[in-house]
């Protein structure tokens, strides 16, 4: 049975399907991703909460000095892989930090991984990228409990990530501005949704490992060679790839996007390229279900890769 290897985001977790799974309704009998065809695997990040190794656990290293990067993800998941004895990898995808790490294991392991559909992502984190990062990370480290007891300072960090993570029109559709407002305290829509947001992040997720993940994003950079090598860690990509963009996303612009598949191409991968149109931006992929379920089934479909 073929494999398909689901990578997830920033805060994301192995659940990719079932109740409540980040990807749930492309997942299932009859869907893009049918457990009946294919072996869908999803694995927690290094570096996250969710059952891989992170901080707070035995062994992990706790020198502030060691960031991860998403090369460091990709290796455990290929160590992971081998465990479990899958030596071919039909398809591999993930959106944003996913998408990353989907294309870090192409490069790590080109005869390994015969697809791979990177979303929203990008060949190296831009400034734009990192100096999101920071302020985030500032806002957590500015937290009186700062760094074993973060609670407002995670929840303030993510509420300014979802707006990041969105596009005005989205917004103002699902978040849509009262009539009648006067002065007097009275919240907006939008104001309580990021409220809520934060609140749930922080009833899940730990800051450091937040910091971790962001890190990761941060320090994702293909275009530099691997330990040992000359060449760029992108060029060793040999796996077909459809490579999707979001038109609204303000993280990961188009020109981005065809700068990654440029560099694809010049390594000699089979390369095509997809736009999901929505008014939600980056995070698209996680919700423009009836856009995405066509793309999945035609990255299924790639003709693979000969090397």
């Amino acid at each position: 049975m073929p494999t398909v290897l689901l990578v997830h985001a920033l805060t994301g977790s192995a659940q990719a399907g079932g109740p409540g799974g980040w990807w749930e309704p492309l997942i299932g009998p009859g869907r893009a991703l049918d457990p009946e065809v294919y072996r869908i695997v999803c694995l927690n990040n290094l570096g996250s909460c969710y059952g891989s190794s992170g901080p707070g656990v035995e062994g992990f290293p706790t020198d502030p000095k060691v960031e991860l990067t998403s090369l460091d993800i990709s290796r455990a998941q290929l160590l992971a892989l081998d465990k479990l004895g899958i030596d071919q990898v039909h398809l591999t995808t993930g959106g944003s930090l996913g998408g990353m790490v989907a294309l870090a294991l192409a490069a790590l392991a080109p005869a390994r991984f015969q697809r791979i559909l990177p979303l929203a992502t990008s060949v190296a984190a831009s400034a734009w990228v990192v100096g999101w990062n920071h302020v985030a990370r500032q806002i957590l480290r500015l937290d009186p409990g700062y760094p074993h007891n973060v609670g407002r300072g995670l929840e303030i960090a993510r509420q300014l990530a979802i707006l990041t993570y969105r596009a005005e029109p989205g917004l103002d559709a699902r978040q849509p501005r009262p009539s009648g407002i006067v002065s007097g305290g009275t919240s907006y829509p939008v104001q309580s949704y990021l409220e809520h947001q934060g609140a749930k992040l922080r009833s899940r997720f730990a800051a450091q490992a937040y910091e971790m993940q962001l890190a990761a994003m941060d320090h994702h950079d293909l275009l530099q060679p691997l330990p040992g090598e000359k060449v760029s860690a992108i060029s060793r990509v040999r796996a077909s790839t459809l490579v999707v963009d979001i038109d609204s996303d303000q993280l990961f612009s188009p020109a981005q996007t065809e700068v990654l598949a440029k560099q694809l191409k010049q390594a000699g991968a089979r390369v095509e390229r997809s736009t999901i149109s929505s008014i939600h931006g980056h995070d698209a992929f996680l919700m423009e279900w009836s856009s995405l379920a066509p793309i999945l089934e035609r990255a299924l479909q790639l003709q693979a890769s000969q090397s």
